[in-house]
């Protein structure tokens, strides 16, 4: 992390949280395709910026509580998988050197916490910083009865697909994204 600030400061996210231990990244090398395979399977963009993150030797999963950007935490509404490197930093220790031993566990500056009030963290909670740019992989982790994380949710994403064939939709006590321009309700008059 930086230890002073600089124009790729503004850029900066860091992303607090705890590695998870029983879930492992398996690096193994892709098999290589057949010349006759990648004419019918032409591969869009050759970046490659998540296979390097993913094949790195320190790459991580962790779930990931919060983070700070621009100067500012935030909470996630629902912790999340993210890919991370090494083990993390502790946001709240002293660095060495710089006469910052606090007695309060507020840290004596910003370069790990991003913020520049106090928020204090837990002991295990560490820290990751990438630039707001950099490719990295999400996991949203849903538990619960396979009624719901898995009928209610397929079945409701199947009620999405058939009302706009002209369907009739009834949504209850669902999460309910619409993006378009134009969404019309219309009640029938039997109601």
């Amino acid at each position: 992390m930086p230890e002073f600030e600089s124009l790729l400061t503004p850029s900066a996210v860091l992303l607090y949280g705890r590695v998870i231990e029983d879930l492992q990244i398996k690096k193994h090398p892709l098999p290589k395709p057949k010349a006759s395979e990648l004419e019918r399977l032409p591969r869009g963009g050759a970046n490659k910026f998540l296979e390097r993150q993913l094949e790195a030797e320190d790459a991580k999963l962790a779930r990931i509580y919060g983070f700070s950007y621009e100067g500012h935490y935030y909470d996630l509404p629902k912790p999340a998988v993210f890919l991370v490197h090494g083990d993390g930093d502790d946001p709240e220790k002293p660095r060495p050197g710089k006469g910052q031993e606090r007695l309060a566990r507020a840290p004596g500056t910003s370069d790990r916490t991003g913020v520049a009030k106090a928020h204090q963290f837990s002991d295990e909670i560490k820290v990751w910083a990438y630039d707001k740019g950099d490719f990295s992989l999400r996991l949203d982790i849903e538990t619960g009865p396979f009624e719901q994380i898995l009928l209610e949710a397929a079945l409701r994403s199947e009620n999405l697909r058939t009302a706009y064939s002209g369907a009739d939709l009834r949504v209850s006590g669902a999460d309910l994204r619409v993006s378009g321009a134009d969404l019309r309700v219309r009640r029938n008059r039997g109601d």
